[in-house]
Protein backbone atom coordinates (compact mmCIF):
# COMPACT_ATOMS: atom_id res chain seq x y z
CA UNK A 1 0.00 0.00 0.00
CA UNK A 2 2.80 2.45 0.84
CA UNK A 3 4.40 1.88 -2.58
CA UNK A 4 1.08 2.77 -4.25
CA UNK A 5 0.82 6.00 -2.21
CA UNK A 6 4.37 6.95 -3.10
CA UNK A 7 3.74 6.26 -6.79
CA UNK A 8 0.62 8.46 -6.81
CA UNK A 9 2.54 11.29 -5.13
CA UNK A 10 5.39 10.88 -7.60
CA UNK A 11 2.80 11.19 -10.41
CA UNK A 12 1.55 14.53 -8.99
CA UNK A 13 5.11 15.90 -9.12
CA UNK A 14 5.93 14.39 -12.53
CA UNK A 15 2.71 15.77 -14.03
CA UNK A 16 3.81 19.26 -12.97
CA UNK A 17 7.29 18.70 -14.43
CA UNK A 18 5.83 17.66 -17.79
CA UNK A 19 3.46 20.65 -17.73
CA UNK A 20 6.37 23.08 -17.35
CA UNK A 21 8.02 21.47 -20.38
CA UNK A 22 4.80 22.09 -22.36
CA UNK A 23 4.41 25.62 -20.91
CA UNK A 24 0.99 24.62 -19.54
CA UNK A 25 0.21 26.59 -16.36
CA UNK A 26 -3.21 25.02 -15.89
CA UNK A 27 -1.79 21.49 -15.86
CA UNK A 28 1.10 22.61 -13.62
CA UNK A 29 -1.37 24.06 -11.10
CA UNK A 30 -3.70 21.04 -11.13
CA UNK A 31 -1.81 19.25 -8.36
CA UNK A 32 -2.25 22.09 -5.89
CA UNK A 33 -5.01 22.11 -3.26
CA UNK A 34 -7.47 25.01 -2.97
CA UNK A 35 -6.10 25.63 0.55
CA UNK A 36 -2.47 25.84 -0.61
CA UNK A 37 0.05 27.61 1.61
CA UNK A 38 3.14 28.47 -0.44
CA UNK A 39 6.54 29.67 0.74
CA UNK A 40 8.13 30.28 -2.63
CA UNK A 41 11.74 31.19 -3.40
CA UNK A 42 10.28 34.30 -5.09
CA UNK A 43 8.11 36.76 -3.10
CA UNK A 44 5.78 37.48 -1.58
CA UNK A 45 6.85 35.96 1.72
CA UNK A 46 3.81 33.68 1.96
CA UNK A 47 0.83 32.94 -0.28
CA UNK A 48 -2.34 31.44 1.16
CA UNK A 49 -5.36 30.01 -0.59
CA UNK A 50 -4.78 31.66 -3.96
CA UNK A 51 -5.14 29.87 -7.26
CA UNK A 52 -1.54 29.38 -8.45
CA UNK A 53 -2.50 29.31 -12.14
CA UNK A 54 -2.04 33.05 -12.73
CA UNK A 55 1.33 33.13 -10.98
CA UNK A 56 2.48 30.11 -12.99
CA UNK A 57 1.23 31.66 -16.25
CA UNK A 58 3.31 34.78 -15.55
CA UNK A 59 6.36 32.72 -14.64
CA UNK A 60 6.08 30.53 -17.73
CA UNK A 61 5.55 33.61 -19.94
CA UNK A 62 8.84 35.05 -18.65
CA UNK A 63 10.62 32.23 -20.53
CA UNK A 64 10.89 31.96 -24.28
CA UNK A 65 11.73 28.27 -24.09
CA UNK A 66 10.09 25.34 -22.34
CA UNK A 67 11.14 25.25 -18.69
CA UNK A 68 13.37 22.42 -17.59
CA UNK A 69 12.24 21.06 -14.23
CA UNK A 70 14.44 18.13 -13.21
CA UNK A 71 13.66 16.51 -9.85
CA UNK A 72 16.49 14.75 -8.07
CA UNK A 73 16.89 12.99 -4.71
CA UNK A 74 13.14 12.72 -4.15
CA UNK A 75 12.24 11.21 -0.78
CA UNK A 76 8.59 10.55 0.07
CA UNK A 77 7.05 9.70 3.42
CA UNK A 78 3.37 8.82 3.04
CA UNK A 79 0.71 7.96 5.58
CA UNK A 80 -2.90 7.10 4.84
CA UNK A 81 -4.01 10.69 4.12
CA UNK A 82 -0.97 12.93 4.70
CA UNK A 83 2.47 12.86 3.12
CA UNK A 84 5.55 14.96 2.74
CA UNK A 85 8.44 14.84 0.35
CA UNK A 86 11.63 16.74 -0.16
CA UNK A 87 13.81 16.99 -3.21
CA UNK A 88 16.11 19.13 -5.29
CA UNK A 89 14.82 20.61 -8.51
CA UNK A 90 16.89 22.06 -11.34
CA UNK A 91 15.16 24.90 -13.15
CA UNK A 92 16.53 25.69 -16.61
CA UNK A 93 15.62 27.55 -19.76
CA UNK A 94 16.02 30.83 -21.60
CA UNK A 95 14.11 33.86 -20.40
CA UNK A 96 12.49 36.36 -22.77
CA UNK A 97 15.40 38.78 -22.29
CA UNK A 98 17.90 36.08 -23.32
CA UNK A 99 19.11 35.25 -19.82
CA UNK A 100 20.04 31.59 -19.52
CA UNK A 101 18.74 30.05 -16.30
CA UNK A 102 20.23 26.92 -14.75
CA UNK A 103 19.82 26.70 -10.99
CA UNK A 104 19.05 24.25 -8.22
CA UNK A 105 16.26 24.87 -5.71
CA UNK A 106 15.51 22.96 -2.51
CA UNK A 107 11.85 21.99 -2.14
CA UNK A 108 9.52 20.40 0.37
CA UNK A 109 5.93 19.51 -0.51
CA UNK A 110 3.21 18.39 1.90
CA UNK A 111 0.24 16.57 0.41
CA UNK A 112 -3.21 15.54 1.58
CA UNK A 113 -5.37 12.79 0.15
CA UNK A 114 -9.06 13.62 -0.26
CA UNK A 115 -11.52 11.60 -2.29
CA UNK A 116 -8.69 9.30 -3.33
CA UNK A 117 -6.61 12.10 -4.92
CA UNK A 118 -3.38 13.58 -3.54
CA UNK A 119 -2.96 17.36 -3.73
CA UNK A 120 -0.19 19.66 -2.53
CA UNK A 121 -1.40 21.66 0.49
CA UNK A 122 1.93 23.24 1.42
CA UNK A 123 5.10 23.84 -0.53
CA UNK A 124 8.36 25.48 0.45
CA UNK A 125 11.07 26.32 -2.08
CA UNK A 126 14.38 27.96 -1.23
CA UNK A 127 17.93 28.53 -2.33
CA UNK A 128 20.91 28.63 0.05
CA UNK A 129 22.61 31.93 0.75
CA UNK A 130 26.15 33.01 1.54
CA UNK A 131 26.18 34.10 5.19
CA UNK A 132 29.09 36.49 4.51
CA UNK A 133 27.39 38.42 1.73
CA UNK A 134 23.70 37.68 2.27
CA UNK A 135 23.43 36.80 -1.43
CA UNK A 136 21.69 33.76 -2.86
CA UNK A 137 23.95 30.94 -3.99
CA UNK A 138 22.63 29.85 -7.38
CA UNK A 139 24.38 26.80 -8.77
CA UNK A 140 24.01 25.39 -12.24
CA UNK A 141 25.45 22.06 -11.06
CA UNK A 142 25.38 20.33 -7.71
CA UNK A 143 28.72 20.05 -5.94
Amino acid sequence: MTADREQRIREVLETRTRAFGRRDATAAAAGYDDDLVLYDAVGPFVRRGEDPTGRLESWIASYRTPIGHEIRDLEITAGADLAFCHFLVRISGTMRDGTEVAMWVRATSCLRRQGGAWTIVHEHASVPFDAGTGRAVLRSELC
